[in-house]
């Protein structure tokens, strides 16, 4: 698996199988380096439905929470009507440069196009000296 070759520890994947006809996964995976105050996560989970010729994802959350660095980067999309009507957005992000304080609940987003990119994105910000860059992002209010 991709998280794997960059040290990580993680449960095999599942995929769940919903009544809906739709299937998703969520893992949680360790990543390697300082374990204080505790080690960095990466949360991952997508759900895809039935559509076309095979299947098309309608939801995603990918989340790194690096306790090390005492920080937080996310980007979501669930709950795509409630944030279309209240915001008019689709997807948004998360941006805490101290972790648990974010200067602003949601971000407006980019649709990430696969998770490749999510986990690419973020991983190239895992353990990195400097902010974030949350300043620098438009708060969705």
């Amino acid at each position: 698996m991709y998280l794997r070759t960059f040290g990580a520890t993680l449960p095999e994947p599942t995929l769940d199988r919903y009544e809906t006809g739709e299937v998703g996964f969520e893992l949680t995976a360790g990543l390697p380096g300082s374990d204080r105050p505790r080690s960095a996560v990466l949360r991952v989970g997508e759900i895809w439905e039935p559509g076309g010729d095979g299947f098309d994802r309608v939801e995603y959350r990918y989340d790194l929470i690096d306790h090390p660095m005492d920080r937080r980067r996310a980007f979501h999309s669930h709950d795509t009507a409630v944030f279309a009507r209240r915001f008019g957005v689709l997807v948004h992000e998360h941006c805490e440069e101290v972790l648990g304080r974010p200067a602003c609940h949601h971000y407006h987003g980019i649709p990430i196009a696969n998770g490749y990119d999510a986990l690419e994105r973020l991983l190239g910000t895992w353990g990195q000296p400097g902010p974030l860059g949350c300043a620098d992002l438009p708060c969705i209010r």
